[in-house]
This record gives C-alpha cells, sequence and structure tokens, in this order.
C-alpha cells in the first residue's frame, strides 16, 4: 500500500524540543511545531450546514500560504460529542520523521498508584441495564467504556510516552495532541476512521475482538472463534453499515468486503472490514468525511442518538476526548482522522486511560470487563503492569514505591 504524501512546503526542524502535535500512520510520524492559528470550533452539523466553518478554514490556509507555505495542513483533535469544540490548529512549521527512528523504548516510571474510578461492579451493571434497553427500545449496540487512573512519583513526559508507544504498537496511529487545561492526549489506535488520498478513500471499521495470546495455536483458535461469533458479527456489522451508509452518497464505487477479516494488534485481535471508494467529487475534504462518520457504532452504537443517550446515563463519567477523532488534514483536503481510542489524557503526575467494548443483546457483563481490561493493557504495557492490574480491582491498587 502506497504512503499518503505528508504536505509539502513547511520548513522542517532539527527535532531538539517535542513537537506540539505528532501522528504517526503506517511507518512515517507528521510533527508540528507551534501554532499559527487556532480553529476551536464546535464540528456539529450547523458547523457544516452552513458552509462558515470550511470558509473559515479555507481563509485561515490562504493567509498561510501568503506566507510562502504551499501546502499547510490543520491538525489536532475532537470530542467525542461534536457539540464540544474541537481543539484544531495550523502550525508554523511541519516535518515529517521515519517512526523507527524517534521509537524508543519505555523509560522507567515509578507508579505510585492505579484506581479504577468506574469499579468492576458499576460496570457490570450498566452493561445489564443496556442490554433490557435492547429489549425495551429500539437500541440496537452501545458501547460502553470506563476510565482507569494511574499516578506516578514524577510528571508523565507526552513526548517519551509517544515514542515508547511508536516501539510498542508500530502499526497503530500513535499519537500525541494538546487539548484543554494544559493536557495532552497521547494513544496507539488500531483504528482508521477515514484517509482521503485525492479521489480515493479509505475507512477501516474495527469491531469484535479478544485478547492475543502467546500460544500460536490458542490464538488460531481464538480468531477462528472470532470469525464464527455470531455476537461479534453483529457488532461488526452494525458499524460496517453505518460507514457504509455514510460514505456511499460520497463515492461511486464504493467496494465493501462480503465479510470481515481478523487484524492483529500487540495486545488484540480485532474483526476488520477494509472500506474503498471513489469520490464523486474530489473537492470533499477529508474532515467533512470523518463528520459524516462520526461517531460510528464501534464507539458510540446504534441507533445514534439512543446509543448516546444510553452512554449519558450509564458510564458514570464525561468521556471528554476518548471516543472522538485525531489527525491532520492539508489545504487540499487529503488527509488521515483515527478514531481517539486506547489513548491517555495526561497532566502532570496523572494518566487517565480509557477502554470501551461493544454491548448487544447477547453480551456477557463479565466478559465485556475483561474485554476493557485487555485494552487497557496497550497503554499498561508501557509501565510493565499490564498483566499485573487485578481484573477485579474495584478499590486503589497502591504499587510499591
Amino acid at each position: 500500500m502506497d504512503v499518503l504524501p505528508l504536505p509539502a512546503g513547511e520548513r522542517p526542524l532539527g527535532g531538539r524540543s517535542d513537537p506540539e502535535f505528532a501522528f504517526a500512520s503506517r511507518g512515517r510520524v507528521l510533527r508540528a511545531y507551534g501554532v499559527d492559528e487556532r480553529l476551536d470550533v464546535a464540528l456539529d452539523d450547523r458547523s457544516f450546514a452552513d458552509g462558515r466553518w470550511e470558509e473559515a478554514l479555507d481563509r485561515a490556509f490562504r493567509r498561510r500560504k501568503a506566507q510562502g507555505v504551499e501546502n499547510p495542513i490543520l491538525v489536532g483533535t475532537v470530542p467525542f460529542d461534536g457539540r464540544q469544540h474541537a481543539r484544531l490548529f495550523i502550525p508554523k512549521h511541519c516535518d515529517h520523521e521515519d517512526a523507527g527512528r524517534i521509537a524508543a523504548d519505555p523509560d522507567p516510571v515509578a507508579l505510585t498508584a492505579i484506581e479504577e474510578t468506574v469499579g468492576r461492579g458499576a460496570f457490570e451493571a450498566a452493561v445489564a441495564q443496556a442490554i433490557g434497553l435492547f429489549r425495551d427500545t429500539a437500541l440496537k449496540k452501545v458501547v460502553l467504556s470506563r476510565p482507569l487512573d494511574v499516578e506516578a512519583r514524577e510528571s508523565f513526559a507526552p513526548g517519551r510516552l509517544l515514542r515508547a508507544l511508536l516501539r510498542q504498537n508500530p502499526g497503530a496511529y500513535v499519537f500525541a495532541a494538546p487539548v484543554a487545561y494544559g493536557q495532552t492526549l497521547v494513544g496507539a489506535s488500531p483504528e482508521l476512521l477515514i484517509r482521503k488520498t485525492g479521489r480515493t478513500v479509505v475507512s477501516n471499521p474495527l469491531a469484535g475482538s479478544a485478547p492475543r495470546s502467546p500460544s500460536a495455536e490458542v490464538e488460531r483458535q481464538r480468531s477462528a472463534a472470532l470469525l464464527a461469533s455470531t455476537k461479534d458479527r453483529t457488532e461488526h456489522r452494525y458499524v460496517v453499515d453505518a460507514v457504509r451508509a455514510a460514505l456511499a452518497p460520497h463515492c461511486n464505487p464504493l467496494s465493501v468486503p462480503d465479510a470481515p477479516s481478523v487484524i492483529r494488534t500487540p495486545t488484540m485481535l480485532h474483526l476488520s472490514t477494509e472500506l474503498t471508494g471513489e469520490l464523486a467529487d474530489p473537492a470533499v475534504s477529508s474532515l467533512r468525511l470523518a463528520h459524516a462518520l462520526h461517531p460510528t457504532p464501534a464507539i458510540c452504537g446504534t441507533p445514534t442518538d439512543l446509543a448516546r443517550d444510553a452512554i449519558d446515563r450509564l458510564e458514570g463519567y464525561a468521556r471528554n476526548w476518548y471516543g472522538g477523532m485525531v489527525g491532520w488534514m492539508d489545504s487540499r483536503g487529503n488527509g488521515e482522522w483515527a478514531l481517539s481510542i486506547r489513548c491517555g489524557l495526561v497532566q502532570g503526575r496523572r494518566l487517565r486511560l480509557y477502554a470501551g467494548a461493544g454491548i448487544v443483546a447477547d453480551s456477557d457483563p463479565a466478559a465485556e470487563w475483561e474485554e476493557t481490561a485487555a485494552k487497557l493493557t496497550t497503554m499498561l504495557n508501557l509501565f510493565g503492569v499490564g498483566s499485573a492490574l487485578p481484573s477485579n480491582a474495584d478499590v486503589p491498587v497502591e504499587l510499591a514505591s
């Protein structure tokens, strides 16, 4: 597969300091330095319907071009709830680097505590309530998530976390992005929401999961079971159908495989379907397409409005940036946006991690808890405690000092 060209015309920096924003895709890292102009708006339907948002972005791109930049870019994050303001900006400079050159082994970090903010009992009760909604309402799927709070003896360095995530997750969309209140969102997402290169668009939804195994035979069995699972195939079909419905009005043709395949991350197996299409109108931007897709049933549920209402009632915390999207777009509309999953929110000595699971009528509350625990290991592996975390923790875990 060809690597998506990153925008030309920005002056490379020497990499002496960490960038404000970084996004890794297929072996290369886009790094953005400084802020030339912010465009923090709520990217809801109204923002796109009247054209004012895209007109404002076009004006900002033209100003950047007048400064001598051939193809400026927009980078940043969009929250789960599109009614909340995104954190998007045009950087002063950007460059790109081979991911292998900046990836690094994790530095030793002395953790002092791990706390289940939403305990196992509360999470499983929420799953049971969701299953009841499937019987009593038109809700078909809802994604329920939970946070995990980690505290360290010293402040976390987002740049070091990024480099360690690149080493441990070379095939992921690894990112570090500034958000509100001095916080940084870091993660290694396996899921591509949308990629646009000229007329070609690609989306790769994932839904239906199982943990990896060190045994090749056990992993083969788990992959076969995942492909044969009615529960997981149903969960996956909801996502693929929603992505198809969102992209079909823009694409001619749109190619959708008849059945999913299994992809592997360092910690999980996922059912995966890659949809590819050719845009009828090449002027449609990657961010407009991402907005049309977001939130997919992979991170919200279906129908969307009912799933969002269930999330608000059942999760017990505010997602904010988790379950949103992160990425970049150039002035020609090309770009990549990944789901903000397998991620954490960094501020000083505190790191809040997140994981979710797709709930359908056949879900088992205990199994869904275990799935979120397995997904949390993507980030916990940075500290060597992923497999040591008690799966039934309802109280803070104090770590040795």
